[in-house]
């Protein structure tokens, strides 16, 4: 089946591609939307065609897309083994060279909104930032491409679709208890996601499950009083409250928390404390180990996880009744 997998995947379409595309009519083009790259060229052709039509930068766009496929189809391989079952049609990743999107400080996201699993249709994106640091890796620089799981980052997500949906309404809503039911889904949408950073040693600064729990209750009371006698929230309110790299950081810690009963009810060969024991001595997991353990954060879903927040108390008032398991409504 593993094998199967891979051939699959390596079949997938992933289709990269600057947005808007250059050399496409509707777009527009002026050179100074493009001419930042680094390796283009400037000024128009021997034959008078403008800069953007180059052969030497049309070149750059190819080997850019190209870079960009690459890379996320090694990601792809590497997650094949949650990935069987999985209908792919097509992956879609747009190259927002002019920063319309303006992702704050993500390097790249996964489109939920504009997928379609049913269909086999999945739409990523790379910013800006990144593809900066594509560029300098095609000149050379082989540090540029930064030492983290992104596009894995990413594909957790997909593999989260459902969950992500059912949480987009409390992200936008105007209504400041939605907004804090959000805040706190975040923490288990991005760390479910950085999960596997977690096990590869690749997250700096918490060391423990405890100091996790104590940094997300102590954050969670701040949010919760910065919109203390407030019914309704402004986008600017919305996008501070769910700024900042504490949902990657903590997020993780918290989930191999929730897991610990599970591993211990499956007879899993390792529970919480020993697996936080070897991240915390750089003892490396064996990569099916640290793939299943991906599997199992995945079950636990926004109503699993809200439920378990022991610092919120099991007041089925707290959160909405559609979050929250029948038990507690």
């Amino acid at each position: 089946m593993q094998e199967l997998t891979e051939n699959y995947l390596n079949n997938v379409q992933i289709t990269a591609y600057l947005s808007p595309h250059p050399l496409d009519e509707d777009s527009h083009m002026e050179e100074e939307f493009i001419d930042w790259l680094p390796g283009y060229v400037k000024g128009e052709s021997e034959e008078g065609e403008p800069s953007y039509m180059r052969d030497e930068n049309i070149e750059l766009y190819e080997r850019i897309e190209q870079l960009t496929e690459d890379i996320f189809r090694k990601a792809l391989l590497r997650m094949g083994p949650l990935l069987e079952g999985y209908l792919f049609k097509n992956i879609q990743i747009f190259i927002d060279y002019q920063n319309f999107s303006d992702a704050g400080s993500a390097l790249a996201g996964y489109n939920h909104a504009d997928s379609n699993p049913g269909k086999g249709i999945y739409v990523f994106h790379v910013n800006q930032r990144l593809l900066n640091r594509y560029l300098h890796f095609l000149e050379g620089n082989l540090e540029a491409i930064p030492d983290m799981n992104l596009w894995e980052h990413e594909i957790i997500h997909l593999l989260d679709h459902w969950e992500l949906v059912k949480a987009s309404a409390f992200r936008s809503s105007d209504l400041a208890h939605n907004n804090l039911i959000h805040y706190l889904i975040k923490y288990r949408k991005e760390g479910t996601a950085n999960f596997l950073d977690l096990l590869d040693g690749k997250l700096d600064g918490i060391q423990s499950r405890e100091e996790a729990k104590s940094l997300m209750k102590e954050k969670y009371e701040l949010a919760k009083n910065s919109l203390a006698g407030t019914d309704k929230t402004s986008d600017e309110q919305r996008t501070l409250l769910y700024a900042g790299y504490n949902f990657y950081a903590i997020g993780p810690w918290i989930m191999l928390d929730m897991i610990d009963e599970y591993l211990l009810v499956a007879e899993n060969e390792e529970d919480a404390s020993s697996i936080e024991y070897k991240i915390q001595q750089g003892i490396s997991l064996s990569e099916e180990g640290k793939l299943n353990l991906v599997r199992i954060v995945l079950m636990f879903d926004n109503e699993m996880f809200l439920e378990r927040l022991d610092f919120l108390g099991k007041q089925g008032d707290q959160v909405p009744a559609e979050l929250m398991p029948p038990s507690l409504n």
